[in-house]
This record gives structure tokens, C-alpha cells and sequence, in this order.
């Protein structure tokens, strides 16, 4: 669900929220982008207050834990700038679990490599993890998916051109 999405209000997320299957997983992405701190200034932001969007922040807030929320439903929420985040939606009661995922480490990287081309012999997924952190010191997961994609029925092409891996 994408709370930038310029026809949601508090009543359509409300309801989306209300509808959804009971034991479901929503993914609210994100979530840094969709409201400014309500501790700035007019001044310092003030597209937050010209009406942008018609969602607003007590809004989301009372979509997750008000009268119409669901206890059989998971709700994840992204973001790339926790620190950006309002206290009160990260609270302890409405965040149960804050989980940081960094880059990738060679472990991970063998895996992805695994499970992208499972016919490859581990032997090339040791190879390409090897190859990718030195030539990058930092890869996202993002950032190997999208490589593999463009590598998608070439996995040799992965490892060879793994210097051209967008960072």
C-alpha cells in the first residue's frame, strides 16, 4: 500500500486497512516519505501545509492501532530514515520489532546467487560473493537483485560484470 498515493485519505486507508484478509501481511513502504515531522516549522516545510495529500498523520496512526485495527494481521513498515520518523508511530505498542537490514555480507550474497541460479555450483555463488565485495564494499540486497535481473539467464555474465553493479 502506498501512502504517497494522492487519492488516499484517513477513510480510504481506515477502510483498506478493515478489509484486508484476516492473517495478512501489509506492506506500508516508505513510510519516512509520507509525512514531514510535526515538529517543524510551517516554514521549514511547507508543502506539509498546502493541503498535499489527503492522508494525514492522525490518520495513519489511528488506522493502525484504532477501533477498526486487527490483531491477525501483520503490518510491516519501510523506511529508509528511521531517525526521520515520528516518535509516536514508532512507539513501543505500535512497533513491536525494529529490524535494521544493512548490506549484504558474503553469506547472504552465496544465497541470493543460489537461489537466483539454482542449477550454478556453489562453487560460483562463492565466486560472484567474492568477486562483488572486492569490487564494492557495500552492496544492498536491492542493488544484487537488480544486477541479477539484468543477468537474468547469464549467470557467468553476473560474476564478469559484477564491476558494473549499480551502487
Amino acid at each position: 500500500m502506498s501512502l504517497s498515493d494522492r487519492s488516499l485519505s484517513d477513510d480510504r486507508l481506515n477502510h483498506l486497512l478493515s478489509v484486508a484478509p484476516q492473517q495478512s501481511i501489509i506492506l506500508l513502504e516508505d513510510v519516512d516519505a509520507a509525512f514531514v515531522s510535526r515538529e517543524l516549522l510551517p516554514t521549514e516545510n511547507p508543502m506539509a501545509y498546502q493541503g498535499m495529500g489527503r492522508l494525514t498523520f492522525s490518520g495513519l496512526l489511528n488506522s493502525l492501532d484504532g477501533v477498526a485495527s486487527s490483531e491477525a494481521r501483520i503490518v510491516f513498515m519501510t523506511t529508509n530514515f528511521i531517525d526521520r520518523l515520528d516518535a509516536a508511530l514508532i512507539r513501543p505498542g505500535r512497533v513491536d520489532l525494529k529490524q535494521y537490514i544493512g548490506n549484504c555480507t558474503h553469506w547472504q550474497l552465496t544465497q541470493m546467487f543460489q537461489r537466483f541460479y539454482p542449477d550454478q555450483p556453489a562453487s560460483e555463488a562463492e565466486r560472484f560473493a567474492e568477486c562483488a565485495l572486492a569490487t564494492h564494499s557495500e552492496i544492498s540486497a536491492a542493488q544484487v537483485q537488480g544486477h541479477f535481473l539484468l543477468h537474468k539467464m547469464d549467470p557467468a555474465g553476473s560474476i564478469d560484470n559484477v564491476a558494473q553493479m549499480k551502487v
